[in-house]
């Protein structure tokens, strides 16, 4: 997608629409994030399904679309947030409509699970998404940035220290990506992410080592880290089932497994399952210099 098309900026009191388009939601962590909200002056209105549980989803795949595409369809919702992750974005793609979408573009922040919907906005609609926090997740934590990059503020910069250069070199593009699972499973679809001129994204949570690399090899041999400009790797936790996997183990894996990678590729960015993730503007440009050890944004996420 060579045109991606910025949202307006969230601006004082507007309407944040919450959807559910994964999996099922706690109650109280919902309140919780929506009081947040309301404490800063928005006002929030709820998907139908927000609260709704088939098993392990928020709804049928009718029903958590549905409830994502009345927000869309409501004129006074300025900008949709995601309650949590999951499982089950990627089912609810086939009801969705790319020219409703780029009919009135809005700000989509969330992460995860909604890799696979961000990835449907932009290689579908063309449409830049912010991969960060959700509302029944971590959205209160603090020192989170989402409010200032959503006003406008350029996102910050980062440095990476020596250790943190898993590849030499330099590159820029829009940046593209989000949780390394979701990606690999879009790989064969229609929504499968290009490397193309780009800067890949990746982290993930709960996954050893092993799997990490079967996913990063999919991605190789199905073609998606063509001609890619850079990697950016952010958070990697490998969790209660990750296996026995240490902090050390995964560095050493990293390391050997990017060794005199054809790109630039970077490690310890602070986004993706993790206190204090940083937002990423997916669809926005980015220049990383693996040699000077700097990550920079070319403007604001927002119009």
């Amino acid at each position: 997608m060579s045109d991606w098309i910025r949202p307006p900026r969230l601006r004082p009191g507007a309407t944040i629409g919450v959807a559910a388009i994964s999996g099922p939601v706690d109650p109280d962590r919902l309140d919780a994030g929506v009081r947040a909200l309301e404490r800063r002056d928005y006002r929030v209105v709820l998907a139908d399904n927000v609260l709704a549980r088939r098993d392990f989803l928020a709804g049928s795949d009718a029903e958590r679309a549905a409830g994502y595409r009345r927000l869309l369809a409501d004129p006074t919702v300025d900008a949709i947030f995601f309650a949590r992750g999951g499982y089950g974005a990627s089912r609810i793609l086939r009801h969705l409509d790319a020219a409703e979408l780029r009919a009135r573009p809005r700000i989509h922040l969330g992460g995860s699970d909604v890799t696979a919907l961000f990835a449907y906005l932009g290689q579908r609609a063309g449409l830049v998404a912010m991969y960060g926090p959700m509302v029944a997740v971590s959205l209160d934590e603090p020192g989170l940035d989402w409010e200032a990059v959503l006003r406008g503020e350029v996102p910050a910069g980062h440095r990476f220290g020596p250790d943190d250069v898993l590849a030499g070199g330099s590159g820029e593009g829009p940046l593209v990506g989000g949780c390394l699972s979701l990606i690999a499973s879009l790989a064969g679809t229609p929504e499968a992410i290009s490397g193309d001129g780009a800067v890949l994204f990746w982290e993930d949570v709960a996954e050893p080592a092993y799997r990490l690399d079967r996913m990063l090899t999919q991605l190789e041999r199905s073609g998606t880290l063509d001609r890619l400009q850079a990697m950016l790797i952010g958070s990697i936790s490998t969790g209660a089932s990750g296996g026995g996997d240490s902090s050390q183990a995964i560095s050493a894996w990293l390391r050997d497994r990017f060794a005199g990678a054809p790109f630039p590729v970077v490690r310890g960015f602070p986004a993706g399952h993790v206190a204090g993730t940083r937002t990423l503007p997916l669809g926005a440009r980015v220049r990383l210099d693996a040699d000077r050890g700097v990550l920079a944004f070319d403007g604001p996420a927002v119009s």
